[in-house]
C-alpha cells in the first residue's frame, strides 16, 4: 500500500514538474516572439484602446461624441466600490492574491475538466484584460492556435501585473469591456442604462452591469430583463459567498425590480447636432497640421480628443426649444394656406419640375431605367407603388406607406429653420440650430456654405454706406421714383407709409424698411460701394452689381449675417464668429487653440447711429413692433426683419448688448415659398423664434439686458431724434394688436407695412 502511494505521489510530482517546465518553456518562447509577435513592453505599459472624442460646451456639459466605439476612460476612484466587489466576486475571487495567473484556480480547473469531466475556466481579470487589449479571439475552432493565444495572454497578464497596480488593472479592465447599445466600457454603460456616473451605481445596478459581462446580449437588462435579474442574483450570491455583503443585504437586493433610466447614445445624440457635424467635418483639416508624439496623425474617432466649444448649453437648449415651439404652428398654417396646391409651382421662384428632377436623379429611377422602363412608365410606378418608410412629423416620427413621389412632395413642404446666437463683443457662438431635426434633415442652414437670399436684412449695410458718406439719420430724401440710369422702369414697391413727393428721413426709411428709400440710396451711392462694405463686414458672396442688390437679392449664410451685424452692437468692431475654443488630447495637452479675430470696420459714432436706427425697428411703426406690443419686451433691442421675393425666406436679426442672434425660416428649396406675405414675412416666421429664445435667455444673469450706451452717448442719442417720435415715451401698447391671441396659437401678423421684397 505504501509503495503504491509513493508511486502515485512521485507520478504526481513528475507530472506537476513536467507541466511547470513545459509552461515555463512555452512562456519563454512567447517572450522571445518565437510563437508570434507580441506588443513591446513599452506598449504594454501604455495600452491603448479606442476612445471616443468628446465635444464640450463652454460650461463643460458633454454635447456629444465622435467614435468608432463609444468609450470613455475612467480611473479607479471613479468606480463604485460595489462594482469592484461584484467583479472580483464573480470573475476572480483571488484577484489580490495572484500575479496575473491564478495557479490554484488553474490546477482546480484542470482537475475539474480532465478528471471530473466538468469543463471549467480559470482566467483571471488580468488575463481577460490582456485578451481585451491585445488579441482578437483567434482560432476558436483551431485548438492549437487557441492554445498559443492563451500562452500569449498569460505572458501579457504577467507583464501587466509587473507594470500596473491592482487598482489600475481594474480600471483598465472596466474601460475595455463591451455592454452593447453603443456602450463600450463601464462609464458609457452606466450612462446608457442608468444615466449616472459609475461612482454612483448602487449594489443592484453594479450587479446588473457585472452580470452582463458573461454575455451582454443574453443578460441585457433592456432587451432581456428576466435573464438580467437571474444573472444579477447570481452575482449577488457570489458577493455574499466572498464576504463582501451579508445574507440580509443579498436577499434584499435580489427582490428589487430592474429600474433603468435608459438613454440610447448615437453620434446624433446630444446638444447642437448640426454644429457637432460641422465640427466633425472641420477637425480633419485642423488636425492635419498636428501629430501625436510618435508622429502618427490624430484619429478623431479613437484618440479620446476633447473639443471645447464656445456654446452655452443652456442657451443651446433654449434655442432648440424655441424652434420646436414655433415651427409646428407655422408648418400647420403653411400647409393650410396652400391646401392641395404644390407650393413649388407658384411665385417668381417657381420650379414646376422640382419633383421630376429629383426623381430623375434618384437611384430608383436609374434602376428602373436600366431595366428598360420608359420615363412615363417609371413615373407611373413611382407614383403608385407604395413603400414602408419612416417620416418626420412634429408629433414624432411615424412609420407609414408612401410612394416615392409622394414622399418627395411631403419632404419638400417641410419648413426649416436656422438660428445662430453670438456674443457680439468676442465672436463666440453661443447657440447653433441648423435645422428642425438632425435625424431626418442633415442640411445645415447656419453654416457658411448654406446661403439664402437675404432680403431686407441687407439694407442696413446700405444705410451704413450713407452715414459714412456724409448723410445722417435725419437726412431727408424726396420720396419719388428712383429713375436709375439703365434701370429707369425699376421702382420697387414701398411700404405705404409715405406719399410721393414727401421728404423722408433715413431713420424713418430704416424703421419701416421702405424699399423705395433703399432704391434712392443705391441710386446715390451705387452698388459697388455697397458690395465693398458687405465684404468689409465679413460677407463672402456672389454679388451682382445691380440696383436690386439694395433690397437683398444676394445669397448670404446665417453665420455670415450674424458676424456682419456685430459692429453695430460693438462700437464699430467686427468680431468674426467662431465656435471651437480649443482641442486637447486625452491627457489634457492643448493641441489647438483658437485665436479670436476682430477689427474696426466702422467709425464708432457711425456704428452707434446704426444701432439706434436699428432699435427703432422694434418701436412704434417699426416692422418688429410686435416685440413690444405682443411679446412685452422693454429692453433696448437693435434688430431688423427681412422677407425675400415670393416669401421664400423669412429673417430676423436682433441683439441686446450681450447677445446677437440671427434667425432664418424657409423650406430647403427656395422655390417652395409662402402663399402670402401676411404669413411668410420675417416678422411672422422668424421673429417669434427670436422672441421665445430671448425670453428664456434673459432668465440667465449673464444675459440680462444692459444698455448699449453710456451717459457720454446722450448727445448722440438726441441727434437721431429728428422729432419723428419721442423715444422716451412708453413703447408698444399691448392693445395696438387686439387680433393677436396668446403666443402658442398666434395667427399670422396682418399688417400692411411688411418689408416684402
Amino acid at each position: 500500500m505504501e509503495n503504491t502511494f509513493r508511486f502515485y505521489f512521485r507520478l504526481f510530482l513528475k507530472i506537476s514538474l513536467g507541466f511547470i517546465l513545459f509552461f515555463s518553456i512555452l512562456l519563454f518562447a512567447v517572450s522571445q516572439d518565437w510563437l508570434g509577435e507580441l506588443p513591446s513592453i513599452e506598449y504594454i505599459k501604455n495600452p491603448s484602446s479606442q476612445l471616443s472624442s468628446t465635444i464640450f460646451s463652454e460650461d463643460f456639459e458633454v454635447m456629444g461624441k465622435l467614435y468608432y466605439e463609444n468609450r470613455t476612460e475612467l480611473n479607479y476612484k471613479q468606480i463604485s466600490p460595489t462594482t469592484v466587489q461584484a467583479l472580483i466576486a464573480t470573475e476572480d475571487e483571488r484577484f489580490y492574491d495572484h500575479s496575473g495567473i491564478d495557479v490554484y484556480g488553474l490546477l482546480s480547473a484542470t482537475f475539474r475538466t480532465f478528471l471530473l469531466g466538468k469543463p471549467s475556466g480559470a482566467s483571471t481579470i488580468t488575463q481577460q484584460l490582456a485578451k481585451n487589449l491585445f488579441h482578437a479571439e483567434e482560432g476558436r475552432k483551431n485548438k492549437l492556435k487557441r492554445f498559443i493565444q492563451k500562452m500569449k495572454e498569460w505572458y501579457i497578464a504577467i507583464e501587466l501585473e509587473r507594470n500596473f497596480s491592482k487598482q489600475e488593472i481594474l480600471a483598465l479592465y472596466f474601460n475595455t469591456v463591451p455592454f452593447l447599445h453603443n456602450s463600450y466600457g463601464l462609464r458609457e454603460a452606466s450612462k446608457t442604462y442608468f444615466n449616472k456616473e459609475p461612482i454612483k451605481l448602487t449594489l443592484d445596478e453594479s450587479s446588473i452591469l457585472v452580470g452582463m459581462l458573461k454575455g451582454p446580449s443574453l443578460y441585457n437588462p433592456k432587451s432581456k430583463p428576466d435573464n438580467a435579474i437571474k444573472r444579477r442574483n447570481v452575482v449577488l450570491e457570489q458577493m455574499r459567498k466572498a464576504g463582501f455583503i451579508n445574507e440580509i443585504t443579498a436577499e434584499s437586493a435580489k427582490k428589487l425590480p430592474i429600474k433603468l433610466d435608459y438613454r440610447l447614445t448615437s453620434p446624433s445624440t446630444g446638444l447642437a447636432p448640426y454644429l457637432r457635424e460641422q465640427i466633425r467635418m472641420e477637425l480633419g483639416e485642423i488636425l492635419q497640421n498636428f501629430s501625436k508624439e510618435n508622429g502618427d496623425p490624430y484619429d478623431i474617432y479613437a484618440d479620446g480628443l476633447k473639443i471645447y466649444t464656445t456654446i452655452n448649453s443652456k442657451l443651446q437648449t433654449y434655442a432648440e426649444e424655441s424652434v420646436s415651439e414655433h415651427m409646428p404652428w407655422l408648418q400647420k398654417e403653411f400647409l393650410r394656406e396652400w391646401g392641395a396646391k404644390d407650393p413649388y409651382k407658384f411665385g417668381a421662384k417657381a420650379n414646376p419640375d422640382l419633383v421630376k428632377n429629383i426623381v430623375r436623379a434618384s437611384e430608383y429611377f436609374k434602376i428602373l431605367s436600366d431595366g428598360g422602363k420608359s420615363e412615363d412608365e417609371i413615373f407611373k410606378i413611382l407614383s403608385t407603388e407604395k413603400h414602408v418608410m419612416r417620416i418626420f412629423t412634429w408629433r414624432g416620427p411615424i412609420d407609414t406607406q408612401m410612394s416615392v413621389i409622394d414622399s418627395i412632395k411631403y419632404i419638400k413642404k417641410i419648413l426649416q429653420a436656422g438660428l445662430c446666437a453670438m456674443d457680439p463683443q468676442t465672436g463666440k457662438i453661443r447657440a447653433w440650430v441648423g435645422g428642425i431635426d438632425f435625424n431626418f434633415f442633415k442640411y445645415d442652414h447656419v453654416r457658411q456654405s448654406t446661403k439664402r437670399q437675404s432680403g431686407s436684412t441687407f439694407k442696413p449695410f446700405l444705410y451704413n454706406v450713407a452715414l459714412e458718406n456724409g448723410l445722417t439719420p435725419c437726412s431727408k430724401l424726396v420720396y419719388e421714383k428712383p429713375l436709375i440710369e439703365g434701370h429707369e422702369s425699376w421702382d420697387p414697391k414701398g411700404s405705404k407709409n409715405f406719399k410721393d413727393g414727401e421728404e423722408v428721413t433715413l431713420r424713418d426709411g430704416m424703421q419701416v424698411s421702405d424699399n423705395r428709400i433703399a432704391a434712392l440710396l443705391i441710386k446715390q451711392f451705387g452698388p459697388s460701394v455697397l458690395i465693398d462694405k458687405a465684404k468689409q463686414l465679413g460677407i463672402d458672396a456672389e454679388f451682382e452689381e445691380v440696383p436690386a442688390i439694395s433690397l437683398g437679392t444676394t445669397d448670404i449664410s446665417v453665420i455670415e449675417m450674424t458676424g456682419a451685424y456685430s459692429p453695430y452692437m460693438n462700437a464699430g468692431i467686427y468680431s468674426k464668429p467662431y465656435y471651437i475654443e480649443r482641442i486637447e488630447d486625452k491627457d489634457g495637452n492643448v493641441i489647438f487653440e483658437n485665436k479670436p479675430e476682430s477689427k474696426e470696420v466702422i467709425q464708432e459714432e457711425v456704428a452707434k447711429q446704426m444701432n439706434l436706427m436699428l432699435q427703432l425697428v422694434s418701436k412704434d411703426k417699426g416692422t418688429a413692433a410686435r416685440l413690444r406690443g405682443h411679446y412685452g419686451f422693454k429692453e433696448e433691442i437693435a434688430c431688423k426683419t427681412g422677407t425675400t421675393q415670393s416669401n421664400s425666406d423669412g429673417w430676423f436679426i436682433g441683439s441686446t448688448s450681450q447677445l446677437l442672434t440671427t434667425v432664418w425660416v424657409g423650406a430647403d428649396d427656395p422655390s417652395v415659398s409662402f402663399a402670402s406675405t401676411r404669413l411668410g414675412q420675417g416678422a411672422n416666421t422668424a421673429l417669434p423664434i427670436w422672441a421665445k429664445f430671448y425670453k428664456k435667455a434673459t432668465s440667465l444673469p449673464k444675459y440680462k439686458s444692459a444698455s448699449f450706451f453710456t451717459e457720454t452717448d446722450s448727445m448722440l442719442i438726441k441727434k437721431i431724434d429728428c422729432n419723428f417720435q419721442d423715444t422716451t415715451q412708453p413703447l408698444g401698447d399691448p392693445n395696438q394688436y387686439p387680433d393677436i391671441p396668446p403666443d402658442d396659437s398666434m395667427p399670422a401678423y396682418n399688417d400692411k407695412k411688411g418689408d416684402d421684397y
